[in-house]
Protein backbone atom coordinates (compact mmCIF):
# COMPACT_ATOMS: atom_id res chain seq x y z
CA UNK A 1 0.00 0.00 0.00
CA UNK A 2 1.06 3.57 -0.75
CA UNK A 3 1.84 5.40 2.25
CA UNK A 4 2.35 8.66 2.69
CA UNK A 5 5.70 10.36 3.92
CA UNK A 6 6.66 11.50 7.66
CA UNK A 7 6.25 15.09 7.03
CA UNK A 8 2.92 14.59 5.12
CA UNK A 9 1.54 12.22 7.79
CA UNK A 10 1.93 15.04 10.74
CA UNK A 11 0.11 17.49 7.91
CA UNK A 12 -2.36 15.65 7.62
CA UNK A 13 -2.50 14.95 11.63
CA UNK A 14 -2.07 18.55 12.12
CA UNK A 15 -5.58 19.47 9.86
CA UNK A 16 -7.24 16.41 11.61
CA UNK A 17 -6.73 17.51 15.04
CA UNK A 18 -7.77 20.82 13.68
CA UNK A 19 -10.70 20.36 12.62
CA UNK A 20 -11.70 18.13 15.88
CA UNK A 21 -10.66 21.34 17.62
CA UNK A 22 -12.91 23.68 15.75
CA UNK A 23 -16.43 20.83 16.20
CA UNK A 24 -15.63 20.54 19.84
CA UNK A 25 -14.73 24.07 20.04
CA UNK A 26 -18.41 24.43 18.72
CA UNK A 27 -20.42 22.06 20.78
CA UNK A 28 -18.70 22.89 23.91
CA UNK A 29 -19.54 26.76 22.87
CA UNK A 30 -23.47 25.88 21.59
CA UNK A 31 -24.04 23.65 24.72
CA UNK A 32 -22.99 26.91 27.29
CA UNK A 33 -25.39 29.36 25.44
CA UNK A 34 -28.19 26.77 25.72
CA UNK A 35 -26.67 26.38 29.31
CA UNK A 36 -27.25 30.31 29.81
CA UNK A 37 -30.74 29.91 28.58
CA UNK A 38 -31.62 27.10 31.01
CA UNK A 39 -30.72 28.61 34.25
CA UNK A 40 -31.41 32.37 33.52
CA UNK A 41 -34.78 33.63 32.89
CA UNK A 42 -33.61 36.52 31.42
CA UNK A 43 -31.59 35.01 28.88
CA UNK A 44 -33.98 32.41 27.53
CA UNK A 45 -35.46 34.45 25.19
CA UNK A 46 -32.20 36.52 24.27
CA UNK A 47 -32.45 36.48 20.20
CA UNK A 48 -28.40 37.35 19.80
CA UNK A 49 -27.98 33.82 21.87
CA UNK A 50 -30.13 31.95 19.53
CA UNK A 51 -28.52 33.56 15.91
CA UNK A 52 -24.74 32.48 17.69
CA UNK A 53 -26.01 28.98 18.01
CA UNK A 54 -27.13 28.98 14.55
CA UNK A 55 -23.81 30.42 12.94
CA UNK A 56 -21.63 27.94 14.83
CA UNK A 57 -24.28 25.00 13.95
CA UNK A 58 -24.06 25.25 10.85
CA UNK A 59 -20.34 27.05 10.37
CA UNK A 60 -17.81 25.84 12.93
CA UNK A 61 -19.05 22.20 13.59
CA UNK A 62 -20.89 21.16 10.39
CA UNK A 63 -17.60 21.99 8.68
CA UNK A 64 -15.27 21.06 11.43
CA UNK A 65 -17.06 17.60 11.37
CA UNK A 66 -16.71 17.31 7.58
CA UNK A 67 -12.95 18.04 8.03
CA UNK A 68 -11.99 15.81 10.49
CA UNK A 69 -14.00 13.01 8.75
CA UNK A 70 -12.18 13.42 5.47
CA UNK A 71 -8.79 13.75 7.02
CA UNK A 72 -9.45 10.41 8.78
CA UNK A 73 -10.57 8.75 5.76
CA UNK A 74 -7.51 10.15 3.85
CA UNK A 75 -5.46 9.12 7.21
CA UNK A 76 -6.70 5.58 7.00
CA UNK A 77 -6.24 5.40 3.06
CA UNK A 78 -2.71 6.39 2.79
CA UNK A 79 -1.19 5.33 6.06
CA UNK A 80 -0.45 2.29 7.46
CA UNK A 81 -3.33 2.30 10.07
CA UNK A 82 -5.85 1.00 7.42
CA UNK A 83 -9.73 1.74 7.18
CA UNK A 84 -10.80 -1.38 9.28
CA UNK A 85 -7.44 -2.87 10.22
CA UNK A 86 -8.57 -2.44 13.68
CA UNK A 87 -10.96 -3.23 15.85
CA UNK A 88 -10.63 0.74 17.72
CA UNK A 89 -10.89 2.01 14.34
CA UNK A 90 -13.96 0.40 13.60
CA UNK A 91 -15.57 1.29 16.69
CA UNK A 92 -14.40 4.69 16.03
CA UNK A 93 -15.81 4.93 12.70
CA UNK A 94 -19.49 3.43 14.19
CA UNK A 95 -19.25 6.34 17.16
CA UNK A 96 -18.76 8.95 14.38
CA UNK A 97 -21.45 7.72 12.07
CA UNK A 98 -23.37 8.00 14.93
CA UNK A 99 -22.68 11.19 15.70
CA UNK A 100 -23.69 12.15 11.77
CA UNK A 101 -26.76 10.53 12.10
CA UNK A 102 -27.64 12.44 15.29
CA UNK A 103 -26.73 15.61 14.15
CA UNK A 104 -28.60 15.42 10.53
CA UNK A 105 -31.21 13.70 12.48
CA UNK A 106 -32.25 15.54 15.50
CA UNK A 107 -29.75 18.06 17.01
CA UNK A 108 -29.20 20.60 13.47
CA UNK A 109 -33.09 21.02 13.06
CA UNK A 110 -33.72 21.81 16.81
CA UNK A 111 -30.99 24.45 16.32
CA UNK A 112 -32.52 25.69 12.99
CA UNK A 113 -36.32 25.08 14.76
CA UNK A 114 -35.13 27.92 18.04
CA UNK A 115 -33.28 30.06 15.83
CA UNK A 116 -36.88 30.62 13.40
CA UNK A 117 -39.12 30.62 16.09
CA UNK A 118 -36.83 33.15 17.66
CA UNK A 119 -36.39 35.25 14.42
CA UNK A 120 -40.21 34.76 13.97
CA UNK A 121 -41.02 36.17 17.34
CA UNK A 122 -42.85 33.35 17.84
CA UNK A 123 -40.89 32.64 21.31
CA UNK A 124 -42.71 34.98 23.02
CA UNK A 125 -46.28 34.20 22.36
CA UNK A 126 -47.76 31.49 20.76
CA UNK A 127 -44.56 28.81 20.64
CA UNK A 128 -43.34 29.92 23.68
CA UNK A 129 -43.63 26.27 25.08
CA UNK A 130 -42.33 24.65 22.13
CA UNK A 131 -39.33 26.86 22.27
CA UNK A 132 -38.90 26.17 25.61
CA UNK A 133 -39.06 22.20 24.85
CA UNK A 134 -36.61 22.52 21.89
CA UNK A 135 -33.77 24.38 24.23
CA UNK A 136 -34.25 21.49 26.76
CA UNK A 137 -33.98 18.96 23.67
CA UNK A 138 -31.33 20.26 21.86
CA UNK A 139 -29.25 20.59 25.36
CA UNK A 140 -29.83 17.00 25.89
CA UNK A 141 -28.59 16.37 22.24
CA UNK A 142 -25.25 18.07 22.59
CA UNK A 143 -24.47 16.76 25.58
CA UNK A 144 -24.74 12.93 24.14
CA UNK A 145 -22.75 14.97 21.31
CA UNK A 146 -19.78 15.37 23.74
CA UNK A 147 -19.84 12.26 25.20
CA UNK A 148 -19.99 10.52 21.95
CA UNK A 149 -17.02 13.12 20.63
CA UNK A 150 -14.97 12.54 23.74
CA UNK A 151 -15.48 8.60 23.81
CA UNK A 152 -13.85 8.86 19.74
CA UNK A 153 -10.96 10.81 21.45
CA UNK A 154 -10.31 8.64 24.04
CA UNK A 155 -10.32 5.20 22.22
CA UNK A 156 -8.53 6.88 19.04
CA UNK A 157 -6.02 7.93 21.83
CA UNK A 158 -5.92 4.62 24.48
CA UNK A 159 -6.87 2.57 21.37
CA UNK A 160 -7.82 -0.65 22.76
CA UNK A 161 -8.34 -3.75 21.20
CA UNK A 162 -6.73 -5.85 18.99
CA UNK A 163 -5.20 -5.87 15.53
CA UNK A 164 -7.50 -7.78 12.48
CA UNK A 165 -5.61 -9.71 10.03
CA UNK A 166 -6.34 -7.82 7.13
CA UNK A 167 -7.87 -4.45 5.60
CA UNK A 168 -9.54 -5.19 2.55
CA UNK A 169 -10.71 -1.42 2.30
CA UNK A 170 -7.24 0.14 2.44
CA UNK A 171 -5.10 -2.44 1.48
CA UNK A 172 -5.50 -3.24 -2.07
CA UNK A 173 -6.10 -1.19 -5.21
CA UNK A 174 -9.29 -1.93 -5.75
CA UNK A 175 -10.55 -1.22 -2.30
CA UNK A 176 -9.00 2.12 -1.76
CA UNK A 177 -10.40 3.47 -5.34
CA UNK A 178 -13.85 2.26 -4.17
CA UNK A 179 -13.80 4.33 -1.34
CA UNK A 180 -12.26 7.36 -3.44
CA UNK A 181 -15.00 6.75 -5.71
CA UNK A 182 -18.05 6.50 -3.13
CA UNK A 183 -16.48 10.06 -1.77
CA UNK A 184 -16.42 11.35 -4.90
CA UNK A 185 -20.19 10.49 -5.70
CA UNK A 186 -21.34 11.65 -2.18
CA UNK A 187 -19.33 14.90 -2.49
CA UNK A 188 -20.65 15.95 -5.79
CA UNK A 189 -24.43 15.04 -4.36
CA UNK A 190 -23.59 17.46 -1.73
CA UNK A 191 -22.13 20.28 -3.76
CA UNK A 192 -25.49 19.78 -6.20
CA UNK A 193 -27.56 20.24 -3.64
CA UNK A 194 -25.98 22.85 -2.02
CA UNK A 195 -25.99 24.38 -5.08
CA UNK A 196 -29.67 24.20 -5.47
CA UNK A 197 -29.90 25.29 -1.45
CA UNK A 198 -28.10 28.75 -2.85
CA UNK A 199 -29.87 29.30 -6.17
CA UNK A 200 -32.92 29.18 -4.50
CA UNK A 201 -31.72 31.46 -1.65
CA UNK A 202 -30.40 34.21 -4.04
CA UNK A 203 -33.13 33.94 -6.47
CA UNK A 204 -34.42 37.19 -7.46
CA UNK A 205 -37.60 38.32 -5.83
CA UNK A 206 -39.18 41.44 -7.76
CA UNK A 207 -40.44 44.11 -6.08
CA UNK A 208 -44.21 44.44 -8.06
CA UNK A 209 -45.61 48.11 -8.34
CA UNK A 210 -48.70 47.50 -6.23
CA UNK A 211 -49.81 50.92 -7.76
CA UNK A 212 -51.10 49.69 -11.11
CA UNK A 213 -52.69 46.23 -9.88
CA UNK A 214 -56.47 46.71 -9.09
CA UNK A 215 -58.81 45.22 -6.37
CA UNK A 216 -58.89 41.52 -6.25
CA UNK A 217 -57.29 38.32 -5.20
CA UNK A 218 -54.37 36.67 -7.39
CA UNK A 219 -53.00 33.23 -7.49
CA UNK A 220 -49.61 32.26 -8.01
CA UNK A 221 -47.13 29.14 -7.35
CA UNK A 222 -43.57 28.41 -7.24
CA UNK A 223 -41.86 25.01 -7.29
CA UNK A 224 -39.07 23.90 -5.39
CA UNK A 225 -37.50 23.94 -2.15
CA UNK A 226 -39.03 20.17 -1.62
CA UNK A 227 -42.63 20.87 -2.96
CA UNK A 228 -44.92 23.24 -4.64
CA UNK A 229 -45.88 26.44 -2.64
CA UNK A 230 -49.21 28.02 -4.04
CA UNK A 231 -50.36 31.74 -2.74
CA UNK A 232 -53.56 33.40 -3.01
CA UNK A 233 -52.90 37.08 -2.65
CA UNK A 234 -55.78 39.87 -1.67
CA UNK A 235 -54.90 43.66 -2.89
CA UNK A 236 -57.29 46.30 -1.89
CA UNK A 237 -56.99 50.14 -2.50
CA UNK A 238 -53.24 48.98 -3.87
CA UNK A 239 -51.81 47.67 -0.82
CA UNK A 240 -51.69 43.70 0.70
CA UNK A 241 -53.86 42.91 2.46
CA UNK A 242 -53.41 38.81 2.67
CA UNK A 243 -52.05 36.02 1.82
CA UNK A 244 -53.04 32.81 1.59
CA UNK A 245 -50.43 29.92 1.44
CA UNK A 246 -51.18 26.15 0.49
CA UNK A 247 -48.79 23.83 0.38
CA UNK A 248 -48.96 19.84 0.27
CA UNK A 249 -45.15 19.58 1.68
CA UNK A 250 -44.90 17.98 5.18
CA UNK A 251 -42.25 19.47 6.73
CA UNK A 252 -42.20 21.92 10.01
CA UNK A 253 -39.79 24.39 7.95
CA UNK A 254 -43.27 25.36 6.31
CA UNK A 255 -44.64 26.54 9.90
CA UNK A 256 -41.55 27.72 10.86
CA UNK A 257 -41.44 30.25 7.71
CA UNK A 258 -45.01 31.19 7.62
CA UNK A 259 -43.87 34.62 9.31
CA UNK A 260 -42.54 35.79 6.28
CA UNK A 261 -46.00 36.40 4.96
CA UNK A 262 -46.56 38.92 7.52
CA UNK A 263 -43.52 40.37 6.98
CA UNK A 264 -44.40 41.06 3.33
CA UNK A 265 -47.70 42.62 4.68
CA UNK A 266 -46.51 44.91 7.08
CA UNK A 267 -43.84 46.30 4.60
CA UNK A 268 -45.74 46.12 1.64
CA UNK A 269 -42.85 44.25 -0.64
CA UNK A 270 -42.36 41.01 -1.47
CA UNK A 271 -38.46 41.23 -0.59
CA UNK A 272 -38.16 41.24 3.05
CA UNK A 273 -36.22 39.66 5.13
CA UNK A 274 -36.51 35.63 5.48
CA UNK A 275 -36.60 33.98 8.20
CA UNK A 276 -33.37 32.37 9.91
CA UNK A 277 -32.97 28.39 9.82
CA UNK A 278 -36.18 28.30 7.25
CA UNK A 279 -34.56 30.89 4.83
CA UNK A 280 -35.10 27.88 1.72
CA UNK A 281 -38.96 27.73 2.60
CA UNK A 282 -39.53 31.53 3.25
CA UNK A 283 -37.66 32.35 -0.25
CA UNK A 284 -39.88 29.88 -2.10
CA UNK A 285 -42.96 31.24 -0.42
CA UNK A 286 -42.10 35.16 -1.47
CA UNK A 287 -41.08 33.62 -4.88
CA UNK A 288 -44.80 32.50 -5.21
CA UNK A 289 -46.12 36.03 -3.66
CA UNK A 290 -43.84 37.23 -6.82
CA UNK A 291 -45.31 35.36 -9.11
CA UNK A 292 -48.71 36.54 -8.57
CA UNK A 293 -48.17 39.53 -8.42
CA UNK A 294 -46.10 39.82 -11.07
CA UNK A 295 -48.23 37.55 -14.02
CA UNK A 296 -50.76 40.29 -12.68
CA UNK A 297 -48.52 43.27 -14.46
Amino acid sequence: MNSLSGNYIKILKAFHIGFIAVSFGGFFTVVALLLLKLSDENLTFLRSHDFIIYFLNNGLIYYGFLGSVATAIVYGLYTNWGILKHYWIIIKWILLLLIAAIYIVFYSPSLNALTSLSDAELHLNTAKDEYSALIRNSFRLNIVLIIIYVSVFLISTIKPFGKRKADFLSENRFGRISILVTIIICAAFGVMGSINLKNLRTMDINHPNLETIQNGNYSGKFVGGGGEYSVVVQIMDHEIKNILLHTERESKYVRFSEPVIQRIISNQKVNVDAITGATTTSKCIMKAVDNALTITN
